[in-house]
């Protein structure tokens, strides 16, 4: 028991060194706000899949705190970083809590378009962040870096997609491919792509791809800050490393 506290007591400190207490503070108020959705959602007698969605959600909110806690030393999981967390949030709230909870993505036009992007864009910081965890990283380039954070993403990208897949397959009331979708030729990706043969049987195809183009445009967006803010970082430490050297001399 004593162990388990110290440990607890450990992990908390870190956290604290890393995060400021605003951040912290709104951890937790999206914690609340998704457990009230979830109880919301039970007593309303949503969908199957939607209170499943928000109760995997929740639990995502506590992700990287539980992975660390329980990872072995050992394992790079044990390591990451609490800001990881953030990243994690701000999609749950994008997207679990506005999206479902708030019916943004029924109500809000072209609010399925911006959770992509945002997808797509996000998860590249949460891999760039996974990367740290392992040994050699500040031997890195900014270049390898960021292409860590566009690969995680791409593989996020494509885990999601399937998901919807498997989900659609086997759960009667999951809806997310589009199986009666009719897209609009003014639309900015049929424009693009044109309209394809036999659209009724070709709905599901036309929404992976919709969904997957938005999300490698955030990719893309945000890979472009990311290496920006690593490259102006590593100037930045490789010019206070010259200074001290030559304090030193």
């Amino acid at each position: 028991m004593k162990k388990l506290k110290n440990r607890f007591l450990y992990e908390f400190r870190e956290m604290r060194k890393e995060l400021p207490l605003a951040e912290y503070i709104a951890w937790w108020l999206l914690r609340i706000a998704m457990l009230t959705t979830a109880v919301v959602f039970e007593v309303r007698g949503e969908a199957v899949y939607q209170r499943n969605l928000i109760l995997l959600n929740t639990l995502a909110s506590f992700a990287i705190p539980i992975l660390r806690f329980i990872s072995p030393k050992k394992l790079f999981t044990s390591k990451i970083s609490f800001r990881t967390q953030s990243y994690i949030d701000i999609f749950i709230f994008a997207g679990s809590f506005l999206g479902h909870g708030l019916k943004f993505l029924g109500e809000v036009p072209e609010y399925d378009k911006f959770m992509h992007v945002a997808a797509g864009g996000i998860v590249v910081f949460i891999g760039a962040e996974i990367i740290k965890t392992f040994k050699g990283y500040e031997h890195l380039t900014s270049g390898i870096k960021t292409f860590s954070g566009v690969g995680f993403s791409f593989i996020i990208i494509v885990a999601w997609e399937l998901m919807e897949f498997f989900a659609d397959w086997f759960i009667t009331d999951s809806q997310n491919q589009g199986y009666y979708m009719v897209p609009d030729e003014t639309m900015f990706f049929v424009k693009i792509f044109g309209m394809p043969k036999n659209m009724p049987a070709q709905a599901p195809v036309y929404d992976t791809n919709v969904d997957m183009f938005y999300a490698v445009i955030g990719c893309a967006l945000c890979a472009a800050l990311l290496f920006f803010f690593l490259k102006k970082k590593e100037k930045k430490n490789t010019a206070s490393a010259i200074k001290e050297t030559v304090s030193v001399g």
